[in-house]
């Protein structure tokens, strides 16, 4: 049996499991082994493939974050087909894949006042697709919204300045109460998409170049903006049950991931020790 035959069934089978967004990911993943090795028998994989595939990915000068998770996702499918039947012993016996932590970059409460009061005072000099990618920012960046969510979020979502939605990736609700920066960049409309979102390739595009033309020379991602909200809410000492809560993690060790990049919260959890 074909691995990428048996691997597209799998994944084409897990409809209700996985949300679009974690089917899409693992798809690009088993892409990496479709062209590794075309074709690729479920009795081939062991764990000397798994080395030389490892191998591979590495030579292709993957960063170490995707080469986990690739190898992650071939060890999912491997021991679903395990369960089949079509694959006889565990390839990843004795193969570990560690863990990689990638520091998560942010606007810090400066940068994060500065872009606001620019776009503000100076949205009128940025071209329609700039001004409709740094608003969409900004929203993000005050209600942590993903980039899914940011480009389905209707006006009926919101009710009584506040947020509920079902999100996209993950198919649980959110409840945020909006504040008076996010209100103040959405229109008095009350039918249709709250935000003008365009494709992610061109969003980022507009999104940096939007930037620069107000003077903006941090290298802003769609993401960064969910970061630079879950930072803001711990800054601001909201408690990380609720942040955790807004940003719609399952687990709050999650959250916990966005404490260890604001140094302001240990200092002043330290300075505890000057009432001994």
């Amino acid at each position: 049996m074909l691995f990428k035959e048996a691997s597209l069934r799998l994944l084409e089978n897990a409809t209700e499991e996985l949300s679009p967004f974690t089917k899409r990911s693992y798809f690009y993943c088993l892409q990496k082994v479709f062209h590794y090795a075309p074709n690729l028998h479920c009795e081939q994989i062991n764990p000397q493939f798994v080395k030389e595939y490892r191998a591979h990915l590495i030579e292709l000068e993957n960063k170490p974050a995707t080469v986990a998770k690739a190898l992650s996702v071939l060890r999912n499918f491997s021991h679903r087909l395990m369960e089949e039947g079509a694959i006889k012993e565990n390839p990843f016996s004795g193969i570990k894949i560690r863990r990689v932590s990638s520091h998560r970059q942010f606007l810090n409460i400066s940068d994060l006042r500065k872009l606001f009061n620019r776009f503000i005072e100076h949205e009128n000099i940025l071209r329609i697709p700039e001004r409709n990618a740094l608003r969409a920012f900004l929203f993000s960046c005050f209600t942590g919204l993903r980039y899914s969510d940011l480009k389905s979020l209707t006006f009926d979502e919101i009710k009584d300045g506040k947020i509920r939605k079902q999100m996209h990736k993950t198919g649980d609700y959110v409840y945020i109460p909006i504040p008076r920066q996010a209100m103040a960049l959405i229109s008095n409309e009350k039918e249709g998409k709250v935000l003008k979102v365009s494709e992610n390739s061109y969003f980022n595009k507009f999104l940096r170049s939007g930037a620069n033309r107000l003077g903006i020379s941090q290298r802003l991602h769609c993401h960064l903006a969910r970061h630079t909200f879950a930072t803001t809410c711990l800054y601001l000492d909201i408690p990380l049950a609720v942040t955790s809560k807004l940003l719609g993690h399952r687990e709050i060790s999650t959250t916990l991931i966005y404490a260890k990049y604001i140094d302001t919260i240990l200092d002043k959890e330290m300075r505890k020790f000057n009432k001994l």
